[in-house]
């Protein structure tokens, strides 16, 4: 009997440290994510919020660039009566930088701020919304920008160019190992001041060694933990590809005319490319564009 309650008593305190897998947002998030984009899109609420829930169990949602997933899943909350949820991803969103009155010119969320506490998120909004702002480096925000700027303006001047790339790729360098990647968390999205600060224009005007050794592997680390949207990566490699005459390799380059520029003819293989740092398939990715443009 003692032996069996000792027994009991080791397993009981093992469930009790087991702790979470580490989430790796490229196997874990993105490919749930962008199914859940889909059905969003098409309407089908229940489908897109079990695939979200899917990609919340292991990842913080995240809202960079393109994918404002808080967003989504509060509209999605919204429209299936799960109220307090919506509430909560709201908040989210206002503290990973989105503001108040895209979900008020909704009028899924109607009801919601007239309840109490969406009138206590409205009554709480400004101090939420000051908080966010403080968190940010604005420094390094003006930093960036002063980069690109400068980067964009030696348009047609090569040698300058190439000499403000040099000394770039050696802050980036500096930046990404104190900072980690710069996202909107960090200085602030294009909503601030309305001006880029994003890197990715420098990150395509790093010397070919520095990006192959330096820049591609830690940008994917930035990725699987959620710091870094995996376009940017997709688009370091076709770009490094297409600029010395090669086929890009993870389809981000189309022509003006809607097809790929240049792209390896195994399309199997460019998903599988795609897959590996968290891009949904070209047919995927087709459809999500199309379903953003409607």
């Amino acid at each position: 009997m003692r032996i069996s309650l000792i027994l009991l008593l080791l397993i009981i305190v093992g469930c009790g440290n087991e702790q979470k897998t580490e989430c790796n947002y490229i196997t874990d998030y993105y490919p749930n994510t962008a199914n859940a984009e889909i059905e969003f899109y098409l309407g089908n609420y229940q489908k897109a919020y079990d695939y979200y829930q899917k990609a919340f169990k292991k990842c913080d949602a995240i809202k960079l660039g393109f994918l404002h997933d808080t967003d989504k899943f509060a509209k999605i909350c919204a429209e299936l009566g799960k109220d307090d949820l919506a509430i909560d991803y709201i908040k989210k969103t206002i503290d990973k930088g989105g503001t108040l009155n895209e979900f008020q010119d909704d009028e899924v969320f109607n009801d919601i701020f007239k309840s109490e506490q969406g009138k206590k998120l409205i009554a709480d909004y400004d101090t939420r919304r000051e908080k966010y702002i403080n968190s940010l480096n604005i420094a390094l925000r003006a930093e960036l920008q002063a980069m690109i700027e400068i980067d964009q303006r030696l348009v047609g001047q090569q040698e300058k160019r190439d000499s403000v790339f040099k000394v770039n790729d050696k802050r980036l360098v500096e930046i990404f190992e104190e900072f980690g990647y710069p996202n909107e968390q960090v200085v602030g999205n294009y909503a601030i001041d309305f001006t880029s600060a994003d890197p990715t224009i420098l990150l395509l005007h790093t010397d070919d060694s520095i990006r192959i050794d330096y820049f591609i592997p830690k940008v994917k680390e930035f990725i699987k933990k959620g710091q870094c949207t995996p376009y940017v990566l997709g688009t370091m490699y076709d770009n490094l590809a297409l600029f010395n005459k090669g086929p890009q390799t993870h389809g981000t380059y189309e022509n003006q005319n809607g097809d790929y520029a240049n792209m390896i003819s195994d399309v199997s293989k460019v998903n599988e490319n795609r897959a590996e740092i968290g891009l949904p398939t070209l047919k995927m990715t087709r459809k999500i564009d199309s379903l953003r443009r409607q």
